[in-house]
This record gives structure tokens, sequence and C-alpha cells, in this order.
């Protein structure tokens, strides 16, 4: 079975959570009619199928373009066949104006370009287009002359509707510039594309169907930007994607907006249809129909003030913020900008390498904590919350493991949650967790006392605890020490300060070839 469904895969936002995994969360922790609550909502995943197994959902967002992309996907009311009506309005209007910016000359002919590469300094060296009847591309290198005419005729031709031109925030770890606009991130062959794109649909289409449309539009913005990257390994215009971040390779793909869009709205339709049909006799083993009597509600509030009556939720997922690992707001500016959607920077709960943002780790955990503790004050006695843990970095993993003992939280389960994807600092750091760890806690009414230790003492602790682990286990993978080290902080109500488990392992054992740790004297055996 699919692990990501086609009602998943209408965005590009970040975090989605496998739908089985979080299916059978809801199914475990709360039952037909009770009400559960995601505080850092993201795409949705979660409450959408708690609304399909009949729960009612808050689902809460403070990002502008998550809390929008909630509203769409969990929308029943929307008539699919209308959109498309109004999207052959649109598309026989952009049809034109899309082609006069994107055809070319091609030996003697005129034809489409689908894909143009391009370098860092905006210089065309290649295109590709496919020709009438035939089901393969064509690839082919610019002469030395023709990348002038290409350029001449960007030169020439003025953009007259809006684009938006808001400023990056600067930050280097996600290639944000100083003095890079939003606008910077697009060819003007796109720029101009998308704007006459958007302005159209504003004018032609309305209602539920508008919002679908806009969803397909910011989904299909990085596709038709600077920041798609050739997989070069596989060709020099193989196309890679997108993932974070705004850097600007030596060489990237500029996308034909219409061609993309198009793909990217049967995507959209093919996912909205996917989510209408999981409410009738069509869905996935539906055998024993539900009888709807649920509802939802998209909050857009400070996740640190949640405007949700005490004790009043019976289950509660949430996915929290990465810590540095994705700064959510800065890299939504490519989304948010261009539907006028203004997030509100100032209490996101984020740590930000941006010196233009008092986002650090002290100011996460300060915010992570009291975050939690609303998820405490609205969670009802003895119910339970799950969440993910994404990394071993000691900032973050300290923050919120703190967060939860102080709050008054029971460890009650955990388990490792499959990914279609890992996150670049998973994929890059052999030694990290690889995956999620999804912990499930319940809220004691009557939390007990807290252990204080010096970071000497926890350090201590940590080191004899793993290394009593490998005398009887002969070696253990990363993830196994992580799951053991958080029961045991979890059941002894340990507050870690600056204490770094990833520091502890690296100093004190061995990473085998067999990608386990192992005692230092253990090594020497395998090596000798």
């Amino acid at each position: 079975m699919k692990q990501k469904r086609d009602r998943y895969e209408m965005h590009k936002y970040w975090g989605k959570k496998p739908s089985n995994d979080l299916k059978e969360l809801i199914e475990k922790y709360s039952n037909e009619g009770d009400t559960v609550l995601d505080p850092f909502a993201g795409y949705g995943v979660f409450c959408s199928e708690a609304f399909i197994l009949n729960r009612n959902v808050i689902s809460n967002d403070l990002n502008p373009i998550a809390n929008y992309i909630n509203i769409q996907l969990l929308e029943k009311n929307v008539d699919l066949k209308l959109l498309e009506k109004q999207w052959n309005k649109i598309k026989s209007e952009f049809e034109p104006f899309n082609n006069k910016w994107f055809s070319w000359n091609y030996e003697g002919k005129q034809v489409e370009l689908t894909t143009i590469l391009r370098d860092k300094n905006d210089v065309p060296l290649m295109g590709k287009f496919k020709p009438v009847g035939s089901r393969k591309c064509t690839e082919f290198d610019f002469s030395e002359i023709e990348p002038n005419k290409y350029l001449e005729f960007e030169e020439k031709e003025k953009i007259t509707d809006w684009f938006p031109t808001n400023k990056l925030i600067q930050n280097s770890r996600i290639s944000a510039k100083s003095g890079m606009n939003v606008s910077d991130l697009f060819t003007k062959r796109t720029l101009a594309c998308h704007a006459r794109l958007l302005s159209l649909i504003d004018k032609y289409s309305k209602g539920k169907e508008k919002d679908l449309l806009k969803i397909a539009f910011t989904a299909n913005l990085a596709n038709c930007s600077k920041l798609l990257p050739p997989i070069k390994s596989r060709g020099p215009m193989a196309p890679g994607a997108w993932m974070t971040g705004f850097y600007i390779g030596e060489t990237y793909l500029e996308n034909n907006v219409l061609h993309y869009f198009e793909n990217r709205l049967k995507k959209i339709i093919k996912g909205k249809q996917d989510y209408l049909n999981q409410f009738e006799f069509v869905r996935e083993f539906n055998f024993y129909p539900i009888q709807y009597s649920n509802s939802y509600q998209t909050l857009q509030n400070d996740a640190k003030y949640l405007n949700i009556k005490s004790e009043s939720i019976d289950y509660i997922f949430t996915d929290p913020p990465y810590g540095d690992a994705v700064p959510y707001f800065e890299q939504s500016v490519i989304w948010n900008s261009w539907l006028k959607l203004i997030p509100d920077y100032e209490n996101e709960i984020v740590i930000s390498d941006s010196k233009e943002r008092k986002k650090d780790i002290q100011n996460f955990e300060k915010e992570i904590n009291i975050a939690f503790s609303e998820v405490r004050r609205v969670l009802k006695p003895n119910k339970y919350f799950s969440l993910t843990y994404h990394s071993l970095s000691g900032s973050e993993w300290k923050a919120i493991t703190n967060a939860c003992i102080k709050n008054g939280f029971e460890l009650k389960d955990y388990e490792w949650l499959v990914q279609k994807s890992f996150t670049p600092r998973q994929i890059n750091r052999l030694k990290t967790v690889k995956g999620d760890v999804l912990v499930t806690l319940q809220k004691n009414p009557n939390p007990e006392p807290t252990r204080n230790k010096t970071d000497k003492e926890v350090t201590k602790l940590f080191k004899e605890q793993i290394e009593f682990w490998l005398l009887e286990e002969e070696g253990l993978d990363t993830n196994e020490i992580f799951l053991r080290i958080m029961k045991k902080v979890f059941s002894d109500k340990i507050v870690i300060g600056d204490v770094d488990l990833l520091k502890i392992l690296t100093e004190n054992f061995k990473f085998s070839e067999q990608k386990q740790w192992i005692l230092n004297d253990q090594f020497e055996l395998q090596t000798t």
C-alpha cells in the first residue's frame, strides 16, 4: 500500500507523516465522536485522518500557508467539475501568453520549450521540448548566438501583472542572502507567467474552487523557479527536486509554467477526489460505512496561547518544530508572499540562524515548554499526547524532552515511524537516528516531582548506562540507544541540562563497520 495517499500529495509542505501510522494512533487513543487536536498541524495529515475516522478535529498552525492548506484539505463542499470548467476558461487566456514566453525556433520550426537549462548567470545552455506525436522529448544545446536571442526577448518584455517583492530574511543556513527578494528566486520568464496565471485565477475563479487552484499555484512555484537543480549524474537536464532553502546552483532548470501547473493541478484534483472518496462507499475497505456526525475547526493560533477550552480535548498528536532543522516561516515566504499572507514571525517557535531574529536555543526551549503547558491545559486528565522526535541534537532533544517531563507527562509507548524520505540531516549524518521516534505520553493529573541533576551527573549516568547495555548486547545501533535513554529519562523524571547524547557516544564509544556502537575494547578486538 502507498505510504502517502493522493490526498497528501497535493502540496509540497514539509514534514508529512505516514497516514497509516497516524490512523492506528487515532483508533488506539480515541473513539468516534471524540475531539482531537494537532497544535502544529503543518500539511494536516493527522487532522485529515482523524476527520475521516469520525473524530471532531481542531487543526491549528500559526503559519498562514499551512492553515490555508488545512482548510482546503478538510473541505468537502467543493465541485471538481466546476473547478475544471474554471480552469479551462483560465487556460484559454493563459496559454497564448505562456506560449509567447516559451516558444522557440528549432531547426526552422516553432516549438514550445518545456525545460531550459540555465547557468547561475541566467545564460541558457540547453533546451528541451516534446515533438508533436512523439513520446520522447528532444534535448539540444544552444548555439553560440542563441543565448543572446533568448535573453534579448526577456529584456524587452515587460511584466504588467502584480508579483511579490517581499524581502527574504537573511539566513546563511538556508542560502537567503542579504538583499534577496522573493522575485529573485524566479527568472523573468517564469515570474511573468506566474504573475499572469495568478491574475487570471483571481479574474475567472471563485469560491472553494478558486482556493484549490491557488493551492495548485503555490505547490508549483518551486518547480518553476531557480531552485530546481538538475541531477547531473543522470544527465544535465535530469530534473531534481526542491527540498529546503534558497540555494541556486551552478546550473538550474527553468520549467514551462503552464506545462508544470497542469501536472500539479491533476495531482490536486486526484488528491481531492481521494479525500472525498473516503466519505463514500468507494472508500478503501469500506465494509462498514461510518455515519458521520463530526465537525472540524482550522485555527491559526500561537501554540503558546491556544484559544481552546481547558480539559476539552480527548487526544493530541503533533509533529513539533524541528528546532533549527526547518525554519518554516522563513522558507514559506515563497508561498505566503504570492497569496499576500502575512506570517507572525515573532511568535514562531523555532531556532533560526538569522541574526535578524532572536530565535536561539534558549528561546526555543522556553517557548516549546509554554506550548506543551498549553497541551496539558487543554487535554483531559489521563488522556494521551503523541509527538515525534527527529534528531539526537542535544538542543532539540533536550528542549522537547524537558518540556514533556516538566509538564507532568508520563511515558506510555514509543516506536519508530517509517518514512518515505529522510531530512538532509538524517541522510548526511551516518551516526544519528534514521527516521522519527514516535512517543506517546499520558497526562498525569498528579505528576511526580522532577529530578534535577547536574550536567556532569547526567553525562555520567548516560555513559554508565550505555556501557552496561553494550556489555550485555555487544553492539547497539543509534536508534536503540536513543530509545533506551529516552525511557530512562522519562521513568526517572530527569530534567536534562547541556548534555548531548550523540557527543557522549562519539567521545566514549566506537562505531563499528556493522553500524553499531560498541565498547572501545571490542573495537580493538575487531580490528586485530
